[in-house]
């Protein structure tokens, strides 16, 4: 079994806190990796990433605070997957991802992560079943039991 987990943070706050969780958990420096963001990247396209993930932003407060933090972890058996998913989640991560067979060399590409988990987003919300809000047929109109 080869996993990648990948989890998504509010801020680049959390980095150190994640960093020392993972270690407490078991995991070794070479098996993850923390990503700070691309000072390549201009804030806009940084923000664009997370709003097509998330939505668009309440305010405008939110629309400028785009420094998320990613970090992925390798994982080997089922007992080390939980462990990532528990540290995550206790690191107060917004999304998790696991990617069956992606490598750690695989996932120190930025860009292929951010790509990979915007599909993994995408396919979640259309795979969400449709749900009828009315009992009847929005078509019908009124029918001849209605009396004058």
């Amino acid at each position: 079994m080869n996993y990648t987990v990948v989890g998504l943070f509010p801020s680049q706050e959390n980095a150190k806190k994640v960093s020392a969780s993972l270690e407490h958990a078991g995991f070794k420096n070479e098996d993850y990796i923390i990503y700070r963001t691309d000072r390549e990247n201009t804030p806009e396209e940084r923000k664009n990433f997370w709003e097509r993930l998330f939505g668009t932003a309440q305010n405008e407060a939110e629309k400028i605070e785009a420094e998320k933090l990613i970090t992925s972890v390798q994982v080997q058996n089922e007992e080390e997957l939980e462990d990532a998913k528990k540290t995550f989640a206790q690191n107060d991560a917004v999304n998790i991802y696991e990617f069956k067979d992606m490598t750690i060399e695989e996932a120190k590409n930025l860009s292929y992560i951010k790509k990979i988990v915007e599909l993994r987003a995408k396919s979640q919300i259309y795979a969400i079943p449709e749900i009828s809000l009315s009992s009847g047929n929005i078509n019908e109109g009124i029918n001849a039991e209605v009396k004058a």
